[in-house]
């Protein structure tokens, strides 16, 4: 089989060269383009597998090559991989691309993060994408929260947060609904919950009934809260407009990780406990849950459970 081929459009050479060596790690086939112009001519005769765009190039810009790949019905389904080191860039783009990451970029990951990206043309098993919502599979987030975690025991980051949306009850909703309502009603909430984050936020959907979102550079606890409340809002908003607030709500909560956790199969159980806490106090007003909070009450409900 061919090797996967990937084209990295950034005009700093040797930031060009560490993504080649990566992704020639990675098994791909690399080339690279250091200027704007001619890209999209470039990109419909090679017609690569996934695309590493930087942002500020000379002549042609990164957000206009995105946009006309976008409107070219053969190179829209391209995977691209904007990483820029100004993460307010991502407010400003016209089309929103399937990945971006913030400068430094982890190198150990990023061969991971674009083998996944181009699984659908490179035969590997799993779509990155959830095929009914279109975010992220919970999966693919799984490898992107890595990232995440390294780069908080790399650098002087002292914390992330994984924000969760859990439709509560969901399998009432799932007995109420065909599926293709059901799966309707999903896209639709998916792009309502899209639409309440940040474009640099990493969001996934999982068949348990809830939604997550990587909320990195978020470190002060009220403006964790305030996006939470936000969320919430919106998405609680959206199941009043649809006639479903009576039966359906969104709980909402955040999981605050530093480098005390051992790996991310202990944030993602974390996550799973902190739902059941919402699940059990849904007028609380605590938004935010830490490790340490999360330990306590394990802790209270061994000795309630023990008395």
């Amino acid at each position: 089989m061919d090797k996967p081929f990937a084209l990295l459009i950034e005009d700093d050479r040797d930031v060009a060269a560490l993504f080649r060596h990566v992704l020639d790690m990675a098994g791909y086939r690399t080339e690279i383009l250091f200027d704007g112009q001619g890209a999209l001519e470039r990109i419909s005769a090679t017609l690569p597998d996934v695309i590493l765009l930087d942002l500020q190039l000379p002549n042609v810009s990164g957000p206009e090559i995105l946009e006309q790949m976008r409107t070219d019905e053969q190179l829209s389904t391209i995977p691209v991989v904007v990483i820029t080191a100004f993460a307010h860039y991502a407010n400003t783009l016209p089309i929103e691309p399937d990945l971006f990451l913030i400068k430094p970029v982890d190198i150990q990951d990023l061969g991971t993060l674009v083998q996944r990206l181009s699984a659908p043309k490179t035969g590997l098993k799993e779509s990155p994408y959830d095929e009914v919502t279109n975010l992220y599979t919970i999966p693919f987030f799984s490898v992107r929260l890595v990232l995440a975690f390294e780069r908080v025991k790399k650098t002087d980051l002292e914390r992330f947060g994984v924000l969760f949306a859990d439709l509560h009850p969901y399998d009432t909703l799932k007995e109420k609904m065909n599926a293709n309502l059901l799966n309707a009603l999903l896209r639709k909430m998916a792009d309502q919950f899209k639409g309440s984050l940040r474009p640099t936020d990493t969001m996934a959907w999982s068949h348990n009934g809830f939604f997550l979102s990587l909320l990195e550079d978020v470190a002060v606890d009220d403006k964790t809260k305030m996006i939470a409340k936000r969320v919430a809002k919106e998405m609680n908003g959206f199941l009043a407009q649809h006639d479903l607030r009576a039966e359906q709500s969104a709980q909402i909560g955040v999981i605050m990780c530093d480098d005390k956790y051992n790996n991310i199969e202990e944030i993602m159980e974390d996550i799973n406990f902190a739902r059941s806490l919402v699940k059990h106090e849904p007028n609380a007003s605590n938004w935010i849950y830490t490790r340490e909070q999360l330990k306590d009450r394990r802790a209270q409900n061994g000795r309630v459970k023990g008395s």
